[in-house]
């Protein structure tokens, strides 16, 4: 067998392991289009109503306007995490889709096998052999900080874009000049704060490729100009321009701690203690993990942390500033070790907002935290035999697996059985009288952002009866567009001006400002523990016993 064949023969092997992980460490039941029952759950359920919702609504301009999520705080598919990359093609297809259908399942998986083939690349190209390179992939599918986001956002878990620019980064002969503009383009359809550390690594590609003369300057110009136009045009096309605003709440407090290679967060290891830290800094879910740890110290312990020297050769040093940039911007401004806060640095007011943007710093350490993951098995091989090399590193494997195994499979052991549907608690007949009375929208008073009020569980009805919601969950909401729903909340209170075609849910106070309003006819109830307003809906509660309000 040749070199070649090996080769492909390796990276068909870390494409097999990142399947086995994904039916591991996630399982078969999410490959199943009508399979929504596990999707109910936090953010999860944000991803997926998004995608209700822009499945139903009338195409637009852009495309990914998904107008009746939010009604006048509505932006788009993109800016709920919706992975565009995906959803616009489904809703083109959505005719020929069942409903419901999810494609979060299928997703799961791709990243799964390109996380571990995009890890063996990389060490391959840091001149590790075949079997520790598929070491540092299996490596690569149990990192903390990979599991963690899988749990919790599935978009945001597609870190093979990080590791398909690392791979970029670090190859010893240069990438085709469409290489950089696809990933670029890919990623800018599938999440922000990616796209962001994607483009971060390949400004660094390009500077070391111009200054060890492995590339002309027209051709930098030709292929950044060619990646950042297909990066635009996605965004737009996704809608991630339509909001009024791109910062929100939390810069400074969703960030890196200085403590991030041994920090737990209960649960990630049963040997290393879970250390104090500060209330928000989970986003910087970043520990290295047992097996890692005890591989940088061999690598200490046996010199081959020496190679490291090479970092600060010109080869290297635009990658290493980029990711030491990285690490300075996941900090914040707010730098904190363990549970204590250092210090604040200053920022001006125009810097923060831009910073904002990013509110949650702590994952752009998510580069560098796989490098170090990666180059813990390399330097190993570079300095030991395969025959020493390999059963420490396989042993090292096993141990990380072994002490984060609880965390690790809290996934799949706590998935929810096959549903083609969500529980609800709204039971009472009243809400499908409403849907098939013609009412049309839900209104939430006082609304309040980001997430609504009660938005899972309206959200959902609101999404299966081909309605509009104002109480939504949101990657971004607009403060004026907040402002100006709220000030026509407190009209229509003041002015008994309630639209026909709505359900409002509303709170104890502001149901005694509605009450003054209630005309024969209308309905002002208290329906499976919620206050709804229905103008010309009382018809709808005959025969049902429902609650007083007051």
């Amino acid at each position: 067998m040749s070199d070649k064949q090996r080769d492909i023969a390796g990276a068909l092997a870390a494409i097999a392991l990142g399947l086995v992980g994904f039916f591991v460490l996630v399982g078969w039941t999410t490959l199943i289009p009508t399979n929504i029952g596990w999707l109910d759950f936090a953010d999860r359920a944000m991803h997926t109503l998004g995608w209700m919702f822009f499945r139903q609504a009338p195409w637009g301009v852009p495309p990914g306007l998904n107008p009746r999520l939010g009604l006048e705080l509505a932006n788009s598919i993109g800016l709920v995490d919706g992975l565009p990359l995906l959803a616009l093609p489904a809703k083109l297809l959505s005719p020929w889709l069942p409903h419901p259908v999810q494609y979060w399942g299928v997703w799961l998986l791709c990243c799964f096998a390109l996380q571990a083939l995009f890890a063996w690349l990389i060490a391959r190209e840091l001149g590790a052999g075949r079997i520790l390179a598929l070491i540092a992939a299996g490596f690569a599918l149990i990192t903390p900080a990979y599991m963690f986001r899988v749990e919790m956002h599935l978009a945001l878990s597609s870190h093979w874009t990080i590791l398909a620019a690392l791979w970029l980064s670090v190859r010893r002969d240069a990438p085709p000049r469409w290489a950089w503009p696809l990933l670029v383009a890919l990623t800018a359809g599938i999440h922000a704060y990616l796209l962001a550390m994607v483009m971060a690594l390949w400004l660094a590609a390009c500077a070391e490729r111009l200054l060890g003369q492995r590339m002309r300057w027209r051709d930098a110009a030709l292929e950044l100009a060619a990646g950042l136009a297909a990066a635009l045009l996605i965004l737009w096309a996704a809608g991630f321009f339509v909001s009024g605003t791109t910062g929100t709440y939390g810069y400074g407090a969703y960030k890196l701690n200085l403590l991030w290679p041994l920090l737990t967060y209960k649960g990630w290891s049963q040997i290393v203690p879970d250390l104090p830290h500060t209330r928000y800094d989970y986003e910087g879910l970043s520990f290295l993990g047992i097996g890692i740890l005890a591989l940088l110290a061999l690598s200490i312990a046996s010199g081959a942390i020496l190679r490291l020297r090479a970092a600060a050769t010109r080869r290297w040093a635009p990658l290493t500033l980029t990711l030491l940039a990285l690490l300075l911007f996941a900090l914040s401004k707010d730098v904190a070790f363990a549970d204590r806060e250092l210090f604040v640095v200053p920022l001006p007011r125009p810097i923060d907002s831009l910073a904002s943007t990013f509110r949650s710093t702590g994952r752009f350490v998510w580069p560098l935290l796989y490098l170090v993951t990666i180059g813990a098995v390399v330097l190993i091989g570079t300095r030991l035999r395969a025959a020493f090399a390999i059963p420490l590193a396989l042993a090292a494997f096993a141990a990380q697996a072994a002490d984060s195994g609880p965390a690790l499979l809290t996934f799949s052991e706590r998935l929810a059985p096959v549903s083609d549907h969500w529980q609800s608690p709204l039971q009472s007949p009243f809400w499908q009288r409403a849907a098939a009375a013609g009412y049309s929208r839900i209104r939430v008073i006082p609304v309040v952002s980001n997430p609504g009020t009660d938005w899972k569980a309206l959200g959902y009805f609101a999404a299966t009866h081909d309605m509009g919601i104002d109480s939504v969950y949101l990657g971004r909401v607009d403060a004026k567009d907040l402002a100006a729903l709220r000030a026509r909340e407190r009209k229509v209170l003041e002015t008994g001006d309630f639209d026909p075609g709505t359900l409002y849910i509303l709170d104890p106070r502001s149901a005694l400002a509605a009450q003054q309003h209630v005309a024969p006819g209308d309905l002002l109830a208290r329906i499976d523990d919620r206050i709804v307003f229905a103008k010309g809906g009382a018809p709808l509660a005959d025969g049902l016993a429902l609650s007083p309000v007051f």
